[in-house]
């Protein structure tokens, strides 16, 4: 029971940090739909898909609900849901290993607390390895969506509606098959301490 708690408190973090960086990198480049939307903020709940909260507590694996993009708005046109979307994920991966500099200042809590935290940001540096490699996937409903905006711009309606059975295959795929562990495909190397 710990464990699931400890991996939905890291999914909170990692909702309120992947969906703020998505929307920030947006307004970065000139596209307001995200900030309309309410996505330009640090409150993981505006960010929280509730199948992805589950999956992260049972899987560690996790995605945010969709950002929508207004290529229109933005300086590098239909191209730039494709580059909001790499350097969002990019940006999670830099991430993982500068949350062990914390550990420091997380040492400095009463022990209990302190253990507390550190497994929590241990379970947030996984949740977000293996989120960043699922939601690579250019499929609706995942980050990975955004390469589909990005190749067809005035598709929004159709890849909305596809969005739910997308994520329904992706959930069956992973409750069936499981999904890889990224410490033994690479955490190790990205993490300082």
């Amino acid at each position: 029971m710990g464990e699931i708690v400890s991996r939905l408190a890291a999914f909170l973090l990692y909702a309120a940090l992947q969906g703020f960086l998505l929307a920030a990198l947006a307004r970065a480049m000139g596209d307001r739909r995200p900030q309309h939307d309410g996505r330009l903020s640090l409150n993981p709940f505006v960010h929280l898909s509730v199948w992805g909260a589950a999956f992260a507590a049972l899987f560690a694996v996790s995605w945010v609900r969709s950002i929508w993009y207004d290529a229109a708005q933005s300086r590098f046109g239909r191209y730039g849901a494709a580059l909001v979307t790499f350097l969002g994920l990019a940006a999670m991966v830099v991430l993982v290993p500068l949350i062990d500099l914390l550990q420091p200042l997380v040492l400095l809590l009463p022990r209990t607390g302190s253990y507390a935290v550190l497994y929590v940001l241990d379970q947030l540096q996984l949740i977000a390895i293996s989120s960043v490699l699922l939601n690579l996937l250019p499929v609706p409903g995942l980050v990975g969506g955004g390469f589909l905006q990005a190749l067809w711009p005035n598709a929004e309606r159709r890849l909305r509606q596809a969005e739910p059975i997308c994520i329904a295959i992706v959930m069956a795929v992973i409750v069936a098959l499981g999904f890889p562990d990224p410490t033994t495909m690479g955490l190790p190397l990205l993490s300082i301490g």
